[in-house]
């Protein structure tokens, strides 16, 4: 017998250790159904972040990666709305997903609107993880014929020149890597000047592997600017579903939670529907915070930059 709705909603709000296949499943094949209960999620998520930030609370992830296997082009803006709000907040509520995959939801459920991005990627206020993804996702968007390889060249141009502040961030680095899969070899002096004003973290890419592999003009293809086709392909091996498993890296990660418990998000489900009692996360590493190593070094450039 298929699951129903409020079932399918129920299984996927809180996170068990196990992945959830059967409702995923079931999500999948109700897809006009269940459509308009993802959007008011991401909607419910998007305009009060910190009251789900703080809880076991998976439903807008498993919304995320669905809507964009759907190419719903109107989750785009409460998406972007979503990604684009308090730093850390943001970082509590999609933890990996950021850097894991967040590029290629923006870039499956793009709406033909390149300004919401672009605001997001010009936004200092905004994590700068989520900028770099933003960038990510331009390159995404020319490799799957929704922009122009020239439009998305253009707009890196006037990055360079002045709507990306002159200061280091993760977005440099995403910036200069991204003229590369793009590729735009125009942009190789611009690529210079930038590591000539130290705004790229040479750790993450040498300047003579960029120059290198624009002068080379090979096309690049890679699965990071593709989109997403299988919801369930992407997220049934996250560490947080197989904890036996060695190795965590680049997912979503929340810990097992203790016995105390704090009051529920608000509740965006049905009225049928009666959510579980959240669970409360244990304390993390914030990007923002003094590495653990003892370096001295902030968290998200140092050990947290794998």
């Amino acid at each position: 017998m298929i699951m129903t709705i409020p079932e399918i909603l129920k299984e996927l709000e809180p996170y068990t250790g196990s992945f959830p296949r059967a409702a995923m499943e079931a999500a999948i094949a109700q897809r006009e159904e269940i459509t308009p209960e993802l959007l008011r999620v991401i909607e419910a998520v998007a305009a009060d972040p910190a009251a789900y930030a703080r809880h076991e609370y998976m439903f807008h992830l498993f919304a995320l990666h669905l809507l964009a296997q759907f190419r719903e082009t109107r989750a785009y803006e409460p998406i972007v709305k979503l990604v684009g709000g308090p730093d850390e907040i943001v970082d509590d509520l999609l933890g990996e997903t950021i850097t894991g995959g967040l590029n290629r939801i923006l870039a499956s459920v793009y709406n033909g609107n390149p300004v919401p991005l672009q605001q997001l990627i010009e936004n200092e206020s905004v994590n700068e993880f989520v900028r770099g993804a933003a960038i990510e996702a331009l390159v995404g968007l020319a490799h799957t014929n929704q922009m122009t390889r020239d439009e998305v060249a253009g707009y890196f141009r006037s990055l360079f020149h002045g709507k990306l502040p002159r200061d280091y961030s993760f977005a440099w680095n995403s910036l200069v890597c991204c003229v590369v899969q793009l590729p735009a070899p125009e942009l190789l002096e611009d690529v210079r000047q930038a590591y000539a004003d130290n705004l790229v973290d040479t750790s993450v890419a040498s300047l003579a592997d960029l120059e290198r592999d624009l002068v080379s003009g090979l096309p690049r293809p890679d699965a990071q600017f593709t989109l997403i086709t299988d919801a369930i392909g992407e997220m049934d091996w996250w560490w947080a579903f197989n904890p036996d498993e060695p190795e965590a890296d680049e997912v979503f990660t929340p810990s097992l939670p203790p016995v105390e418990r704090k009051p529920e998000p608000p509740r965006i489900a049905p009225a049928s529907y009666v959510p579980p009692q959240p669970m409360r996360r244990e304390p993390k590493i914030g990007r923002n915070d003094p590495c653990p190593c003892g370096s001295g070094k902030k968290y998200k450039k140092c050990c947290g930059q794998g």
